[in-house]
């Protein structure tokens, strides 16, 4: 019997139709409940093809790909051997584990500033599930942690499978992210830029920062406060805080100030 007959599927199947099929099956004639073996290991086997791209296209076009697909052959070993299989299919006696989970979770810039304790609810194969997993500070957009043992677990004679979470950082509407550092703008009007002042910041953590504006500070002018940017991932590194200085021109000054800035041009 070739897989398409193992698992009772078209060739026209879908990948979701296929691993339904299977794990209907899979469930049914599971050894622990009472099903046959033989069975059992042909119903995996034949989901090891159907479920991989590559082995699936090469039971569909025999031609092209040069395999010969005559399950009842003298070169079946040979055949099974191309797929990657040190043995025929059919006769291994267990897979290796349940399978593996993979989902995502979004979190908040700041949140990546300490280590987070966060609740998943799961959907495996059979159940649903809720988890607590720590999320390590540091964590970057995009990158994906393993959790060993925490993914599908239908099976309870074999192994878990293990749980891949990735995490999206969510962009900050005031914080844009220069690698460690931090970069927020300050808008000051141009005479503080002139005469310089003192300002307040507040940081991604909620801190408050005075600083202060020196004397003919210019428009784009990069001020740092060290150590408050984000966490280097699994190092004990810190970035900057750059607050970068917008000048605002004054639109509603009065004859008196208007002339006042007259006589001082005058007199540069």
């Amino acid at each position: 019997m070739n897989p398409y007959e193992v698992l009772g599927v078209s060739k026209t199947a879908t990948a979701e139709e296929i691993k339904r099929q299977y794990r209907k099956l899979a469930s049914q004639n599971h050894p622990d409940k009472g099903g046959d073996t033989a069975r059992f290991q042909q119903i995996q086997s034949a989901y090891d093809v159907l479920s991989d791209p590559e082995k699936k296209h090469a039971l569909d076009n025999p031609t092209s790909n040069h395999f010969n697909f005559n399950f009842g052959g003298p070169n079946i070993e040979e055949i099974f051997a191309q797929f990657g299989f040190h043995q025929h299919p059919f006769t291994r006696v267990h897979p290796r584990k349940n399978q593996d989970i993979r989902t995502s979770v979004n979190l908040k810039l700041e949140d990546t500033l300490r280590d987070v304790n966060s609740t998943l609810l799961l959907q495996t194969a059979h159940q649903q599930k809720t988890l607590e997993i720590k999320i390590p500070k540091g964590i970057t957009s995009g990158t994906t942690i393993k959790y060993p043992n925490l993914g599908d677990n239908l099976f309870p004679n074999l192994p878990p499978g293990d749980l891949y979470l990735t995490v999206n950082v969510i962009s900050h509407p005031h914080f844009t992210v220069a690698g460690l550092d931090l970069i927020t703008n300050l808008t000051i009007d141009c005479f503080d830029a002139i005469l310089g002042c003192e300002q307040t910041i507040v940081g991604l953590d909620n801190k408050v920062f005075s600083i202060k504006i020196p004397q003919g500070c210019q428009p784009g002018t990069k001020l740092k406060i060290p150590g408050e940017g984000l966490n280097a991932f699994q190092h004990d590194i810190k970035g900057n805080l750059l607050v970068q200085i917008t000048i605002s021109i004054p639109t509603n000054l009065t004859d008196e100030q208007k002339n006042l800035l007259i006589k001082l041009q005058n007199i540069r």
